[in-house]
């Protein structure tokens, strides 16, 4: 008779046998130039049969596609976490990679773990055009004589001493 309560109550527990990342894996985007500390995604720690509380440290980023250092995982309360940008790299929607899939690893105190993947899409944001060289410096361009004012040249290149401006 032991043998089946024991039996019963090992069933009973079953559910939390194995040491789980809960909300992962998951899909979650942020937006490109963020800066650090953006929220990306938020998840859990189910922990395990025994209870064992996690390695300090843990859970964290242990491998990206591609590499990267952009995201790092911040300890919320309890077994609630939040994958964040950590300013490390610039994330540029142009300049790519857009996609990122990081593989966000957990261990507890008796060894048991759990590893899954949060893919990361880098958002488009609509910037203000950059410009290169003296038009970027803020130095005074020459405008060509033969130019009739306005032109949209002109507005871009900047004023003509013949215009009086």
């Amino acid at each position: 008779m032991k043998g089946i309560v024991f039996l019963l109550l090992l069933d009973a527990i079953s559910g939390r046998e194995a040491l789980r990342l809960i909300h992962l894996p998951a899909t979650s985007n942020v937006a490109e130039n963020s800066p650090p500390e953006t929220p990306v995604h938020k998840f859990s720690v189910n922990l395990s049969a025994s209870l064992a509380p996690v390695i300090p440290g843990l859970p964290l980023i242990i491998n990206s596609s591609p590499l990267t250092d952009a995201f790092k995982v911040n300890w919320l309360s309890g077994t609630d976490f939040e994958v964040v940008t950590s300013g490390n790299e610039q994330l540029d929607y142009e300049m790519g990679p857009n996609i990122f899939d990081l593989q966000i690893y957990v261990k507890d105190d008796v060894g048991v773990s759990d590893l899954q993947i949060l893919t990361v899409q880098v958002t488009d944001v609509n910037e203000l055009p950059q410009f290169q060289g003296n038009l970027a410096k803020g130095l005074p361009g020459t405008m060509p004589s033969n130019l009739q004012s306005p032109s949209p040249l002109s507005l871009l290149l900047g004023t003509s001493q013949t215009w009086g401006g």
